[in-house]
């Protein structure tokens, strides 16, 4: 799935998570009602999508959605291709829909640690989020997990992968996308469908974020150019979105140290409004001013809790382990580290500690 959060009013961070269990394998108390519903809304928002190239011939269709196809296609052939991933059906198809998103999910993790609400799935184990097509259900889980002394948040997502069941179709809310968004996102997913591992949610997470992100740079600088506009609009993004993440975990940190200290639950809970309440007064002095563009200047609506804070652990935690195994070991080659964690993956265990290992003894 990639997810695109507004953390602002006119941002959107892309990160990478899987999505076919988010809407049908819930393991809720009222599992058969979730799958039936939901399941209704999958059906509704994949069927009936033309086949892009027939899009494309189609007269009628306007210069931009045509553009964006073209593009889609382009980035689909790159991500095959040039990264190796898995070639299927997926963005093969169009679908026209009167939404601006796709779908809510619920993410919670507990009120005085960053430890995750898990929600259980059959075949793919426990993952951190649960997905809904009406905000009001999502709502509703949200405030059961509240209940249950966890923060939680409601957050958008502009598509998700089903993991092959389907062939995920493109979208037309999507043509507003910028080239890099778009092919981050096209290959995101892909990079889902070709590598997905039970019981290891983050590292899946982390190396479709690593993947989509280099790949769609590497993708903007052979179509666009490394001195074109589109290419540099990007590397500002992510160099703001790298600003971003550090605030973010100066903040976790000075929360870390109030939740493991031996205060009593109320202390520390009040300790914890109160820092989040500094760390508000102080962005628009000292924190907005570092970002490249006006998008990070206002913080006000960004949902600053435990369950916001733990979602970029989730997708971007181990992301420097990603690039020091790709840079060290395969050579900065793209295509040869898609290649080299799908090896890693077929030893069984975990991935990241097998990056570890053999990034340990390169150095010895």
């Amino acid at each position: 799935m990639i997810i695109l959060i507004r953390v602002m009013n006119n941002v959107r961070v892309l990160i990478a998570a899987s999505a076919f269990s988010v809407f049908f394998l819930s393991g809720c108390a009222s599992q058969a009602g979730y799958l039936a519903k939901q399941g209704g809304y999958l059906i509704k928002f994949s069927t009936g999508a033309v086949p892009i190239d027939r899009v494309i011939r189609d007269q009628a269709t306007s210069s931009d959605t045509r553009d964006f196809l073209l593009r889609v296609e382009n980035v689909k052939r790159f991500a095959v291709d040039r990264v190796g991933l898995k070639d299927n059906g997926n963005f093969t198809r169009y679908k026209k829909i009167d939404r601006n998103y796709l779908a809510d999910v619920v993410q919670a993790c507990d009120s005085l640690s960053f430890s995750p609400y898990l929600w259980s799935y059959p075949f793919l184990g426990k993952l951190p989020y649960m997905g809904f097509y009406e905000r009001p259900d999502a709502e509703a889980e949200a405030a059961r997990v509240r209940k249950l002394g966890y923060d939680a948040i409601v957050r958008t997502v502009d598509d998700f992968s089903t993991l092959g069941l389907l062939k995920d179709p493109v979208y037309s809310f999507m043509v507003k996308y910028t080239p890099y968004e778009i092919a981050d996102l096209v290959i995101h997913e892909q990079t889902h469908a070709t590598l997905f591992l039970k019981g290891q949610p983050d590292f899946n997470e982390e190396f479709a974020t690593f993947v989509g992100d280099t790949g769609a740079l590497e993708w903007l600088a052979e179509s666009y150019g490394i001195d074109s506009a589109e290419y540099r609009s990007a590397v500002d993004s992510r160099a703001d979105y790298d600003t971003f993440l550090s605030i973010l975990a100066g903040l976790k940190g000075e929360l870390r140290a109030v939740y493991n200290s031996s205060l009593p639950r109320e202390e520390k809970l009040s300790r914890k409004a109160a820092v989040i309440a500094a760390f508000r007064k102080d962005w628009s002095k000292n924190d907005a001013p570092r970002f490249r563009s006006a998008d990070y200047r206002e913080i006000a609506d960004i949902p600053v809790n435990n369950a916001y804070l733990s979602l970029y652990d989730l997708y971007s935690g181990d992301i420097p382990l990603l690039q020091d195994y790709y840079e060290r070991r395969c050579g900065s080659d793209l295509r040869r580290f898609v290649g080299a964690v799908k090896l890693l993956a077929g030893k069984g265990g975990s991935v990241k500690a097998l990056m570890k290992s053999e990034l340990e003894t390169s150095g010895r």
